[in-house]
């Protein structure tokens, strides 16, 4: 039977029941946690070691993350596999040699046409040259393919036997992988098992058979970690933006690319293994953060004569037409809180659109001066969304494959214009009503003649 919840404090209520009976029984407790990438699988790992400490309960924890091959062995790797069916000797000492030319080497240079001469010399006399110009050709093929979010990136059978050697009281080297530098890098800390009566381990393939079946006869607590597509697609772009150095269109392609694929044909099915499903959502807290801030002076009125009469009594810089498609998910009901918003703009009065930019508004700062202060996270910077997608089609196409539907368009007018001396930007926004933003410097009277011609719309 598998149970199910949606709030932390059950799911790890629940998690204590079973360490508790594993206990009972003399054994270790083992506490898997798989699930969807961004899914807070870390954050939950140390749910449960906290909890378990609470109780008085030694706890060992570590993640799958850090049994990652490395750029310097997943690629590698994949020609083994593909190019000479996993037969290829000295594997250990190729990936090591490898690591070693592009340790240093920016992300999306690892295997330039600049740095494969410099590997293929290193690996004169590692690999047969009968097989080097083959292997040589083959890197750079894999590298255009490359998919972080595979069971195949991850060293299982070592991880299985940590857990095995912590499970019979042993010590064990931690591992550590970098993603900035996207390589395992040196770790003096010591996992002891000796004294430890729960193992919590975390990661996006914990469930599945690469890692199951290396520990069969194992008593295991498998959970499962999932949230709507909204929170896992947020969470890991804006994670990745912060942790590592590749650029959000980068994650971006990577997530429609691979790792919603991965997530439908292994992850998500590896569900069934589980124990206890926690369905983790994007929190209040979550939707506190981002990397801008819009802060604005902003009044609003329904009343379009009184737009109008701002209007006409402006000097027009400048007439903007947009377009915005905001994507919201299944069982969403406050989606102006969350917002994920395409954004598309016309140069011919509205006649044609072309996409601009794609980026996620979180909750709004409570004010009462009229000041609108709200976390912005820009996923898709103007001149980048050919990065990525051929067309709007197409980035629709892929948002409604990852579980998302269009919740709604609006229309937007926009003018950036002078009024008496102050810079103003007015909207027209369809069903949304008539706004006014103010540039800084503001000018205090005008702000109070606007706000008095507004009257009570703004109270």
């Amino acid at each position: 039977m598998i149970y199910q919840c949606h709030h932390l404090e059950k799911w790890a209520n629940a998690n204590l029941d079973l360490i508790e009976e594993s206990l009972e029984k003399g054994q270790k407790a083992i506490i898997i946690i798989a699930g969807a990438s961004s899914s807070g699988k870390s954050y939950g790992s140390k749910v449960i070691a906290n909890y378990a400490e609470h109780e008085g309960y030694h706890v060992v924890s570590f993640s799958l993350d850090n049994y990652n091959f490395g750029l310097s062995g997943i690629i590698p790797n994949k020609v083994n596999l593909n190019y000479f069916d996993g037969k290829l000797e000295n594997m250990p000492l190729i990936r090591e040699t490898i690591k070693r030319i592009i340790y240093n080497v920016p992300f999306d240079k690892k295997y330039d046409k600049e740095v494969l001469p410099k590997i293929k010399e290193a690996l004169k006399g590692i690999i047969p040259s009968s097989s080097l110009d083959k292997f040589m050709d083959a890197l750079p093929k894999e590298w255009a393919l490359l998919n972080f979010d595979e069971p195949s990136v991850y060293d299982m059978a070592e991880a299985a036997s940590d857990i095995k050697t912590l499970l019979t009281g042993g010590k064990v080297h931690a591992k550590e992988y970098s993603k900035v530098v996207s390589e395992r890098v040196q770790c003096d800390e010591i996992l002891d098992g000796s004294n430890a009566d729960v193992v919590v381990v975390e990661g996006i393939y914990a469930l599945t058979d690469d890692l199951l079946e290396h520990l069969k006869g194992v008593n295991t607590i498998k959970n499962f970690i999932d949230g709507n597509p909204k929170s896992l697609y947020l969470r890991r772009i804006i994670r990745d933006a912060k942790t590592t150095s590749a650029d959000t269109a980068f994650t971006t392609r990577i997530y429609f690319k691979y790792i919603i694929k991965s997530y439908n044909e292994i992850i998500y099915p590896s569900s069934k293994n589980a124990d206890i499903i926690f369905a983790n959502e994007m929190t209040f807290s979550e939707m506190r953060t981002g990397e801008l801030f819009d802060d604005r002076l902003e009044l609003k009125t329904k009343d379009k004569s009184k737009f109008e009469y701002l209007l006409k009594n402006s000097e027009i810089t400048e007439k903007l037409y947009q377009r915005d498609d905001y994507f919201v998910v299944n069982g969403e009901t406050e989606e102006n809180m969350n917002v994920l918003r395409l954004r598309t703009v016309s140069y011919d009065e509205g006649k044609t659109f072309i996409p601009y930019n794609l980026i996620h508004k979180g909750l709004k700062k409570i004010r009462k001066d009229g000041r609108v202060i709200r976390p912005i996270n820009v996923l898709v910077k103007p001149g980048e969304f050919n990065k990525i997608w051929s067309s709007e089609g197409e980035c629709l196409l892929d948002f409604y494959r990852a579980g998302f539907v269009v919740g709604r368009v609006i229309n937007k007018l926009r003018y950036n214009v002078i009024y008496k001396g102050q810079k103003l930007k007015l909207s027209d926004i369809e069903t949304r009503g008539y706004y006014v933003d103010f540039d800084e410097p503001v000018n205090k009277q005008i702000f109070d003649e606007i706000k008095f011609l507004f009257d009570g719309d703004n109270k």
